[in-house]
């Protein structure tokens, strides 16, 4: 649960019990006969709230002392209002803790009970003939409906929630295998398909030595990504120095250069923003050895208020950049463009892909302050 909703949930019953206690001494004063019972109920169920709930006892969580403060909860709130139907308004603290703290489907219990209390508020001004009698069962039963209706709706949109959330870390893993073991791969087939065509001995080491170091780096991806950490390129350094750490190992495998420059002042970012960029700086990188027969290679951060951006820029052959994106889109074009795409739009990010046949291609990633 958010930090945000707890600190509602454990300031709410006294925020509601003190106005209703300020109201009833305002409507009441002098009436001590009547209101010393009503004052003395709302105290118990202020110190039933305090030691059951709000002192961080260890056993406050159990199932069985949820159960026992949840019950009392309900029995206090309809003592209360068998003396004042006002008291219906204290419900709204003793549904919070029903939704919030039974499990379902065990919820509906509590909330069932928490709804016969509020609709016995409800109809507290009906005759007591046949007439107000049904009136009042029909209150009643309306308010265990709606109610246990809610908690039904509730139930429904956290599972739907929790669909959402596995399907978005099913593509985070898909994004994630993409960025790391699939690069991995294509750079050591393309290494030692290189190094079965090698001239000399010399040649054919250096390749090989390269296969090796890609295996090493996918090997220490993978134990990332199953630790789920960060990119151990980013591991206790900057943004800038990964960057600036990829785009050199990248220059020593391929023999192409790659210049990094960074400009604005460096500022803290989320680490899905950071891996998003870093991400996306690989991925291109790998489209340029992979397509692009570069033969410079230009890597750009920069930092402003309104946001930090990342573009690589390259001096290759290029491509028509509709018609890619609209493959990528139809899932005929790789997984490239659409893995970068998401990861930065996970970030409230977004992707610019600018190129032209024969005139180089820049791949610009921009995430909002």
């Amino acid at each position: 649960m958010d930090s945000r909703w707890r600190r509602v949930l454990a300031i709410t019953p006294y925020v509601v019990l003190g106005l209703l206690v300020a109201f009833m001494l305002l409507a009441q004063w002098g009436q001590w006969a009547r209101l010393t019972p009503i004052l003395a109920l709302c105290a118990v169920y202020g110190l039933w709230v305090l030691v059951l709930r709000t002192l961080p006892f260890r056993w406050r969580d159990r199932p069985s002392v949820v159960a026992v403060f949840l019950t009392g909860a309900i029995v206090l709130n309809l003592l209360l209002v068998l003396r004042e139907g006002t008291f219906g308004f204290l419900a709204i603290a003793t549904f919070s803790f029903a939704y919030s703290l039974a499990e379902w489907p065990w919820e509906l219990l509590p909330v069932a009970g928490t709804a016969v209390v509020a609709g016995l508020a409800q109809s507290s001004g009906f005759r007591a003939d046949p007439a107000g009698v049904a009136g009042t069962i029909a209150v009643i039963l309306l308010n265990v409906v709606v109610m246990c209706g809610l908690s039904f709706g509730l139930h429904r949109a956290e599972q739907n929630l929790h669909r959402t959330a596995v399907h978005d870390e099913r593509a985070r893993l898909a994004r994630e295998i993409h960025d790391t073991l699939a690069q991995g791969f294509t750079g050591i087939i393309t290494q030692l398909q290189a190094a079965e065509q090698a001239p000399d001995d010399d040649a054919r080491r250096r390749h090989t030595e390269a296969a090796l170091a890609l295996a090493r780096d996918g090997l220490a991806e993978a134990r990332r990504s199953v630790q789920a950490l960060r990119p151990t390129a980013l591991d206790q350094t900057s943004l800038a120095d990964a960057l600036t750490g990829v785009a050199r190992s990248w220059s020593t495998r391929t023999g192409i250069p790659a210049a990094v420059t960074v400009t604005g002042t460096a500022r803290p970012l989320p680490t899905e923003t950071e891996v998003a960029l870093l991400r996306t700086a690989q991925e291109a990188l790998t489209n340029i050895e992979k397509h692009a027969a570069a033969r410079r290679v230009e890597i750009a951060l920069r930092t402003d208020p309104g946001g930090v951006s990342l573009e690589v820029r390259d001096d290759g052959r290029g491509f028509d950049a509709v018609e890619r994106v609209q493959h990528a889109a139809e899932g005929s074009g790789g997984y490239g463009l659409i893995a970068m795409r998401e990861r930065l739009e996970s970030a409230a990010g977004s992707l610019i892909v600018e190129a032209r046949p024969g005139r180089g291609t820049v791949v610009r990633a921009e995430v909002p302050a």
